[in-house]
């Protein structure tokens, strides 16, 4: 039986029972639910209300952080209606529609956005005042943001120079080209000046799309703009600069890391928006299935050793790192981040970014961090043997310890680790798991139809056992997908669990050859198996995983 709300903040110690009972007996007089009598009179915040209905509902609380509505989400649900019943689709996966509501109880707002959607409702529970702000945002930001641009470079390209009373245009056309890529979940936005125009790209599950065209005359005011909110020197375009800026949406800051770089029409620049990234704070978001999944997630529930992913720049490992610590960072636990830099922030964990320039390197700060009795560190990359070393005697000595490596697959990582020094016996000591990985683009749900596997692709097939005959889905392009075919990204993994046999091995300094060996007869699925079976279930393309496993 479900416990009464009044019980459960009583229980949370947000409230006494008296003030419960002079709650309900107001209700019964005006008419209101008891959590807002609650809030009106002043004896709870809506925070602790929520945290109640969270606790009494079973529903998730929205992190206002990670959210970001796509245009394509946001189109299966009217304005009008997510005013009325003030709730904001902000992400789908598969038949299922996540819903940032205010009340989750409200039986008539589920039963509508099921009819309208034809979709299974997963209701999440957010704040009044950020939903409100939040449906403003990005429905009015998904209509007119298109609209508002192209009317600024219009006006621009008619006037033909700017001047000094026109800096107002580049200040709001660098707010929307922002805001536009936190609309679209672009990882990037891209400034790159050409002889007569300035072109302005974004790139969206990992593919470079261009946006807007716009007078050659607007780039040095664009680009001035963009490094004044970044504390970069104006003075000196002809070295590259880095930099950062938060950019207010209304309803969440967004960090932003920016870089300029000198060519020869002028600096180009890119801004990265350091959002929610694919779906950080939830492991099933990440696509490990099975036993890579299982056992990914028992090594994360160690109380220490070893634990890597691995792979090149952009292939995820991140993302993985903060997934995990959002799952086991409890209360119970002290955890320590070590960044460069730090990308997300997340409550109640200290993180530190490095500053090679002060001396505050990886392993300075991982020697720094253990004198703060750390439960769980995270390490942003082991880059050299120092910062390998004491990662893995954190290991040994007691702590979870998560990082990251580049290599091209699990097996590999073990000896980059002896190349880099590290004594085999610390190595099979510490080292609990290796996850590789890649991402790969997901079909666009709307749009995929059936495509015949090619000469190449079938011989990948029938060497790992798949029916070459068999139906595969393949890219098609729709305005959904912005015709490229694909929507969203999801991993592909490789997950080499130690076992003794394995320890063993890396102890006698065994060949990576036979390391892989062992592994696969031990289970390990390689990237390559692992993204066939997504490409068969209709998941992506086998084009993509080839591009990305072979």
């Amino acid at each position: 039986m479900r416990k009464k709300l009044g019980e459960i903040l009583v229980e949370l110690g947000y409230i006494g029972w008296d003030q419960i009972r002079k709650a309900l007996d107001e209700g019964k007089g005006t008419g209101e639910l008891i959590g807002d009598v609650l809030i009106r009179l002043g004896w709870i915040g809506e925070e602790q209300l929520n945290i109640a209905l969270a606790v009494q509902s079973g529903a998730q609380l929205v992190d206002a952080r990670f959210v970001n509505a796509a245009p394509e989400v946001l189109s299966l649900i009217s304005a009008d209606l997510a005013r009325q019943h003030l709730l904001l689709p902000y992400a789908r996966e598969g038949d299922i529609l996540k819903v940032a509501m205010a009340n989750p109880y409200d039986v008539l707002a589920r039963d509508r956005l099921q009819q309208t959607t034809g979709l299974q409702i997963q209701p999440h529970i957010a704040s009044r005042e950020w939903l409100i702000k939040a449906i403003d945002f990005f429905y009015k930001t998904a209509a007119t943001l298109d609209q508002e641009v192209d009317a600024l470079i219009s006006k621009a390209r008619d006037r033909g120079t700017l001047g000094e009373e026109d800096e107002t245009i580049n200040s709001r056309l660098v707010e929307l080209f922002i805001a536009k890529g936190v609309i679209t979940g672009a990882s990037d936005v891209h400034f790159e000046p050409d002889e007569k125009i300035l072109r302005v790209y974004y790139r969206i599950d990992g593919a470079m799309h261009q946006e807007y065209l716009m007078p050659r005359h607007l780039h040095g005011g664009i680009i001035t703009r963009i490094k004044v909110l970044s504390d970069i020197p104006i003075g000196d375009p002809n070295i590259p600069h880095d930099g950062r800026m938060i950019f207010h949406t209304g309803i969440q800051r967004i960090a932003i890391r920016v870089s300029t770089f000198p060519t020869q029409y002028g600096e180009a620049g890119v801004l990265r928006l350091l959002q929610r990234a694919e779906g950080v704070g939830e492991m099933e978001a990440l696509g490990l299935t099975g036993d890579a999944k299982e056992r990914f997630r028992k090594a994360t529930h160690r109380p220490y050793g070893l634990i890597l992913t691995t792979g090149p720049t952009g292939s995820g490992k991140t993302t993985t790192l903060y997934t995990v610590l959002m799952e086991i960072n409890t209360p119970t636990n002290n955890v320590i981040t070590i960044e460069d830099p730090i990308e997300y922030v997340i409550p109640t964990v200290r993180q530190a970014p490095v500053n090679p320039k002060a001396g505050f390197t990886f392993a300075t700060a991982l020697r720094s961090a253990l004198r703060q009795d750390p439960d769980i560190i995270m390490v942003g990359e082991i880059r050299d043997q120092e910062t390998a070393s004491l990662a893995l005697r954190a290991a040994i000595t007691g702590h979870l310890v998560l990082s990251t490596l580049h290599t091209n697959d699990a097996p590999s990582a073990i000896h980059r680790l002896l190349d880099l020094g590290i004594a085999p016996t610390i190595l099979a000591s510490g080292l609990v798991l290796i996850m590789a990985q890649r991402l790969v683009r997901r079909l666009c749900p709307k749009c995929k139809e059936e495509k015949a596997p090619g000469e190449m692709e079938k011989q990948v097939l029938r060497l790992h056992g798949f029916d070459e005959k068999a139906a595969f889905m393949g890219p098609k392009g729709c305005s959904e997908c912005r015709w490229s075919g694909y929507k969203g990204r999801t991993g592909i993994y490789e997950v080499l669990e130690m076992s003794p046999e394995i320890e063993e091995m890396i102890v006698d300094l065994a060949p990576r050859s036979r390391i892989l060996a062992k592994a696969l007869e031990q289970g390990m699925r390689p990237l390559l198996l692992d993204g066939l079976e997504k490409a068969s279930k209709g998941i992506t393309s086998l084009e993509e995983v080839l591009r990305v496993a072979v």
